[in-house]
């Protein structure tokens, strides 16, 4: 019974965290399956056996935390994804802005020059 007041639990913070706009939705809904998933399973004898045969692990219990160190890995590889493609925007809009804050001081160069 624990365990399903611990996934109740890590699924309500992450509820809080979004309603709070500490987090995004799109990005919170990966950590959600996640928690979910890893946490009913984990609670379940026969996964948990199946798994640690499947990986030839001898402690099963092992096999739950190496699954879920993949599945973070691969989380915080989709969240590095999203804050590079960020920054790529941030200094695609940097140079853009640099350009026309340029053409603007030459435009006033060409402007005093004339008159």
């Amino acid at each position: 019974m624990m365990h399903i007041a611990i996934v109740a639990g890590l699924t309500l913070t992450l509820f809080v965290l979004v309603r709070r706009g500490l987090i995004h939705v799109d990005m919170s809904f990966p950590w959600l399956v996640a928690i979910l998933v890893l946490g009913f399973l984990s609670t379940n004898e026969r996964f948990v056996n199946w798994t640690a045969a499947q990986l030839g692990i001898i402690y099963e219990p092992i096999a739950i935390v190496f699954l879920t160190i993949f599945v973070l890995l691969g989380l915080l590889t989709m969240l590095l994804i999203g804050y590079s493609s960020l920054r790529r925007r941030q200094i695609q809009m940097m140079r853009h802005m640099v350009a026309q804050d340029l053409a603007m001081q030459e435009r006033k160069l060409r402007d005093r020059k004339t008159s």
